[in-house]
């Protein structure tokens, strides 16, 4: 269940340790996908997520960090030190409520912030809170599609199809895989690279692989979690430091 739309008083009878927050992004997917790809996929993935671990579900962050998008209108970004104090004063917000551990889930793979956003919680927090994320990078879908990809690609097209099919244009869909490294997108936005914003062959997508990729991004997420927690949960000090 959508524990957002529970009342306050459902949530302090539920009385999670953990809170997981999905982290998406509005941004150009080619001619055939929809700007809210990495959002819609945000919010499905972190529903399946939340009801595995009995966790409280924040509503899936719209709006993250893609400047890498720039030149299409539709594109909308934060700066990534304005991402970070935005987190940290959630987290903080649920640390001080009780909540323990806080997994954040981010489905799309420009969010570069968030890496020392996590190792600065987890240094100055560990063990009262503990919080771990995964991106994209985190989940192999290669043993489901036929093809490797970035963005708007086989694997994000298939997501769609199952997730949102009304919202994709699979006759506008064009396949292109850039000779750019991915490195180079820090040199200059996605269109330089490719033409038509897309990373990969889509046209190769298919509902049954999303559902397919949904469920094993589910269970990937879950299993991360759970391992990240742990490592967390077995520390010992170290000197003065519990990190």
């Amino acid at each position: 269940m959508e524990t957002f739309k529970m009342t306050a008083d459902d949530i302090c009878m539920m009385d999670p340790e953990l809170a997981i927050i999905p982290v998406g992004s509005l941004e150009q997917h080619g001619h055939h996908l929809p700007i809210m790809t990495d959002w819609a996929i945000a919010t499905e993935l972190g529903k399946r997520v939340a009801e595995r671990m009995n966790a409280f579900l924040l509503p899936a962050f719209p709006i993250s960090t893609c400047r890498e998008h720039m030149g299409k209108k539709g594109s909308v970004w934060m700066e990534s030190t304005t991402f970070y104090q935005m987190m940290y004063d959630v987290i903080m917000s649920l640390k001080e409520q009780g909540f323990k551990r806080v997994g954040i889930i981010i489905t799309h793979g420009g969010v570069f912030i968030a890496n020392p956003l996590v190792r600065d919680l987890n240094a100055r927090f560990n063990p009262d809170l503990q919080v771990a994320f995964v991106t994209p990078d985190s989940i192999n879908v290669e043993s489901i599609t036929e093809t490797k990809g970035l963005h708007a690609d086989e694997n994000e097209t298939s997501q769609i199809l199952a997730i949102a099919p009304e919202t994709v244009r699979m006759d506008k869909a064009v396949d292109y895989m850039p000779e750019t490294p991915r490195s180079y997108l820090n040199y200059g936005s996605i269109f330089r690279a490719s033409p038509d914003g897309v990373w990969g062959y889509p046209t190769k997508a298919t509902a049954e692989k999303g559902e397919r990729i949904l469920e094993l991004a589910t269970e990937t997420v879950v299993n991360e979690f759970n391992k990240a927690f742990e490592f967390m949960s077995n520390k010992e000090k170290i000197g003065y430091s519990d990190f």
